[in-house]
C-alpha cells in the first residue's frame, strides 16, 4: 500500500494468509481490502485506489469507497508459485479485478489505467 497514506504498508504472502479467511474452492486465503487501506491511514485527499499488476502492464483505478466496501485480495497457496489477485465482487466492471496484483496505490483522483473507455461488462 503506497501513495497518499501516512503509513505505507507491505505484506508478504504468509502475513496475508494469517490475516485472511480460507478461500472457498482454493488453497489460499481472502483478505478484505478495507483493513489493508485503514492500516495505511489514507490522507483526507484520497479518493481512489489504483491496483497495478506485478509486471506493471495492467492497472485499474477504483473509487476508494468501492475498493473499501467490496475489494478482496485473494492470496494463493502459501507454498509453490502463488500470485495475488484483487477481486471487487459487485464492482462497476470486471476490469477492476486485477490478476497478479503487485501494488495498491492510494491517490487523489483516478490515475490512468488500462481499462477500455467503453466498458463491456
Amino acid at each position: 500500500m503506497s501513495g497518499l497514506v501516512d503509513r505505507p504498508q507491505g505484506y508478504d504472502l504468509e502475513t496475508l494468509h494469517d490475516m485472511g479467511s480460507p478461500d472457498e474452492g482454493a488453497e489460499g486465503a481472502v483478505v478484505a481490502v478495507r483493513p489493508l487501506i485503514e492500516a495505511a491511514r489514507p490522507r483526507t485527499a484520497a479518493t481512489h485506489v489504483t491496483a497495478l499488476s506485478a509486471d506493471g502492464a495492467y492497472s485499474a483505478s477504483i473509487p476508494l469507497t468501492d475498493a473499501m466496501a467490496l475489494g478482496e485480495v485473494h492470496a494463493g497457496p502459501a507454498d509453490g508459485d502463488s500470485i495475488l489477485r484483487l477481486r471487487v465482487p459487485g464492482g462497476m466492471t470486471l476490469c477492476w479485478n486485477v490478476k497478479d496484483l503487485g501494488l495498491l496505490r492510494v491517490t487523489a483522483g483516478p490515475e490512468p489505467d488500462s481499462l477500455p473507455e467503453i466498458l463491456t461488462h
